[in-house]
């Protein structure tokens, strides 16, 4: 029984890591236009990345590094009156100002292009 348990886990690792970085669809309204991108999340085996957006480009941007190496230290980082969290800001390539890394699509609660609170997301892309 301990093997047959040892199994299951070891294969259910593997299926988790298998699934190291995803692309998501999102479709958004502003007015009665519908806006359509794609975003990345997560590294893959080779790499890590932090997805952001920048507010002066209107594109989301990506801070790559190789799997194992230390991560990029915070450029700086802003308290958020609203909740208390200390905020920590990262330089992207190509992007003047440090940005928050956003940690997952989840985590986005209005479309930063259209400003719109019901936007869909589809997993489209699974990359490793």
């Amino acid at each position: 029984m301990p093997i047959r348990t040892l199994a299951v886990a070891v294969l259910a690792l593997t299926a988790a890591a298998a699934e190291a970085g995803n692309v998501y669809k999102i479709t958004a309204k502003k007015g009665d236009e519908e806006v359509v991108y794609n975003v990345k999340f997560g590294g893959g085996r080779r790499f890590e990345q932090f997805t952001a957006f920048d507010p002066v480009s209107k594109k989301f941007v990506y801070l790559t590094w190789n799997r194992g190496e230390t991560a990029p230290k915070p450029a700086a980082t802003i308290w958020d009156h609203r909740t208390g969290e200390t905020i920590k800001l990262y330089t992207f390539p190509d992007v003047e100002t440090p940005l928050p890394a956003i940690p997952a699509v989840d985590a986005i609660k209005v479309c930063p292009m259209t400003g719109d609170k019901g936007f869909k997301v589809e997993k489209t892309i699974v990359y490793d």
